[in-house]
């Protein structure tokens, strides 16, 4: 349950960054890596699907530059309240590590223990109701 905390800042200072610290979350790291993979594997699989995303992706780059160039201003002027907001969330992100332990494991982890709890009464279920059919015929 250690999320690392104290993340340098462009200016030097160590300041807690709430993207930061949810990226760093096992769960979300977990299923980002997975998304990554599943993504270059689609890629390599089909050239033609390749070409395509190459082609979105020079164009969220140039999307992404043109909204850096645009907001900075108003980032600038707003640094102040983002700094509130980012504190704010930080607590809000404590807050949840604490109470959804989850959020500390990856997502293979989960998905693999989430499988187990569901088909363990399911099978069950299975069986009463196979049961109760066999004694009704």
């Amino acid at each position: 349950m250690t999320a690392k905390k104290n993340q340098p800042v462009q200016n030097g200072s160590a300041k807690e960054n709430v993207l930061q610290r949810v990226l760093q979350l096992p769960v979300v790291s977990s299923t980002c890596e997975s998304l990554q993979r599943t993504y270059t594997n689609t890629k390599e699989a089909h050239p033609l699907m390749a070409s395509v995303c190459e082609v979105y992706e020079r164009g969220v780059q140039g999307a992404g530059a043109l909204a850096l160039w645009s907001v900075e201003p108003v980032v600038r002027r707003l640094e102040p309240q983002l700094a509130v907001a980012n504190n704010l969330a930080c607590r809000g992100l404590d807050h949840l590590e604490e109470k959804i332990p989850a959020l500390q494991y990856p997502v293979e982890k989960l998905a693999s223990e989430l499988k187990g709890s569901i088909s363990t009464p399911l099978q069950s279920a299975k069986s009463t109701i196979g049961n109760s059919m066999d004694k009704v015929m």
